[in-house]
């Protein structure tokens, strides 16, 4: 579809010119950019012109790290986003089981204890009152943790004497030394007895993922999932029924498989494409699995626990250098950081080459450690919707002082470090003016504090744009035809129902998507 929009104000991403009133579209590429008078004259006579004042025009945006597939089947389990008591989230569970046969699982997710009047984490017998004969599992929000109830417990084989496995742990009663029903970074111990989804449900759950990607303004996500989930994309592709891009990353183990068949990093298509590998250096800060340098505030001595250990870590880069894979390393506590940073430059002694790596969510860092992040070229790949939600939980785990180098996007950008911008979906909503307004006033729900967190890390929204347009693209290899609105690149545009320019970040939340376009196609409009 030929295409031309007038009279907006378009952000393009492009130094070259930064700003401008009119686009046209021709073939899914961009035709001409300029003023009205300028693109009318270079435009198709056939094209679809469309006038919209007012609105603001950028770059297509993307989630820079999700969990597409969960986020579809998530959109499907039980929702406990937000709950503020144990007994609201049971009433919401016990909907669910009374509509379920007897020994179904019932799943859900995003339970937060730090929400509740209870001032406690959940425990199994909790779950019991309401389930017991269904196994249940929750996972918290950060997916960090699970909530479990005895018979999910029972068919997993759990008990008294099972051993905490590798990286994890089974939370235990000091007295019997029973389960309680609160498993932290082992989910696989539970999702192992879960019925596998089928091919055919993770093509509807992503479908369903798509279409509120769409709704939101996102033309394209990179995605941390198994090759389950690639195959999944690709059935939908050969389909014609994908229509976002997906940028694809893969768990170390599966890479020798995957280069068995045939996806090769850097390889697949205009819609479906791979490159990095996806491990883990620690946990999450809200289960207190985040890895630290010092303990936490509360909880003297505790210092979090290491996903892999450095020498696992070093490993597990080694190996996906070998096989040619850059690497995108999850590291939410400073010495997760600083252990993820030493393994790649590390590896990069015994192999060296530049490689766009990534360090995912970087939600503390000792500022030592950002002359290493920058001169490797590493990325910071984080979640500026964390910190309306986190800031009373990292002050209370990280004390004030600590706080000054979290989530402390700006001194990154002003030491040269690339930031790109996710949601971590379905942890957090996927809208992406949620995390620019996060990036840009940093307060909490009520509108606290005064004049942000920190409020020296505070980004403007002309820096918060390009990490979720241009740099996704340049991390994954397809900023030539990507990330900004210019000449011959594809049309892959978000457009806002008013300019946020020209509002205060407080009204943001009253913007809506108007349209989203992918390849010139228009698919979503308000």
């Amino acid at each position: 579809m030929d295409l031309t929009i007038y009279s907006s104000h378009i952000f393009t991403g492009d130094a070259k010119l930064p700003w401008a009133e009119a686009v046209a579209v021709r073939n899914g590429l961009i035709q001409a950019i300029g003023s009205n008078k300028d693109v009318k004259r270079a435009s198709n006579p056939g094209s679809i012109e469309i006038d919209l004042p007012g609105r603001l025009i950028t770059p297509g945006f993307v989630d820079s790290h999700c969990h597409f597939i969960s986020f579809g089947f998530s959109l499907q389990n039980i929702d406990l986003r937000n709950l503020s008591s144990i007994d609201a989230c049971l009433k919401k569970i016990k909907e669910t089981v009374s509509s379920r046969k007897r020994g179904e699982w019932i799943i859900g997710r995003n339970w937060n204890q730090n929400l509740w009047d209870e001032n406690r984490e959940p425990n199994r017998e909790d779950l019991d009152k309401i389930a017991p004969e269904n196994p249940v599992m929750m996972a918290r929000v950060c997916t960090h943790s699970i909530w479990v109830n005895t018979m999910a417990l029972e068919i997993a084989g759990i008990t008294a004497e099972t051993p905490d496995p590798p990286g994890g742990k089974i939370d235990k009663n000091p007295v019997s030394g029973k389960p309680t029903g609160i498993i932290r970074e082992a989910k696989y111990l539970i999702d192992d007895h879960v019925p596998s989804t089928s091919l055919e449900e993770r093509k509807q759950a992503a479908m369903f993922a798509q279409k509120e990607a769409f709704r939101m303004g996102l033309t394209g996500v990179n995605t941390m999932e198994s090759l389950d989930e690639w195959e999944a994309f690709r059935s939908l592709e050969k389909e014609e029924k994908l229509k976002i891009r997906i940028y694809h990353t893969l768990p170390p183990d599966e890479l020798k498989t995957a280069g068995e068949r045939n996806i090769k990093p850097g390889g697949g298509s205009e819609y479906l494409w791979t490159g990095h590998a996806k491990m883990f250096a620690d946990g999450a800060l809200g289960s207190r699995t985040a890895l630290l340098h010092d303990p936490y505030e509360d909880e003297p001595g505790y210092t979090g626990l290491p996903f892999l250990s450095p020498e696992e870590l070093l490993d597990n880069v080694r190996l996906a250098y070998h096989e040619g894979w850059n690497v995108a390393i999850h590291a939410i506590g400073d010495k997760a950081l600083t252990n993820a940073l030493n393994a790649i430059s590390s590896a990069r002694d015994e192999l060296p080459g530049k490689r766009p790596d990534r360090i995912e969510h970087v939600q503390l860092y000792r500022p030592k450690d950002l002359d290493l992040f920058h001169n490797l070229g590493v990325v910071a790949s984080v979640q500026p919707v964390f910190v309306p939600t986190d800031i009373p939980i990292a002050t209370k785990l990280l004390g004030t002082d600590r706080c000054r180098y979290a989530y402390a996007w700006k001194s990154l950008l002003e030491t040269g470090i690339p930031l790109q911008f996710g949601s971590d979906a379905p942890v957090e909503p996927n809208d992406p003016v949620l995390g620019l307004q996060a990036a840009v006033i940093r307060k909490n729900p009520e509108g606290e504090p005064t004049g942000g967190w920190f409020p020296e890390q505070n980004l403007t929204l002309a820096e918060s744009i390009p990490p979720y347009t241009l740099q996704p693209y340049i991390s994954s290899g397809r900023s030539d035809i990507l990330g900004t609105i210019a000449p011959g690149k594809r049309a892959d545009m978000t457009v806002f129902s008013q300019n946020l320019f020209e509002l205060s970040p407080e009204l943001w939340t009253s913007v809506e998507t108007e349209m989203t376009i992918v390849q010139g196609e228009i698919v979503y409009q308000k």
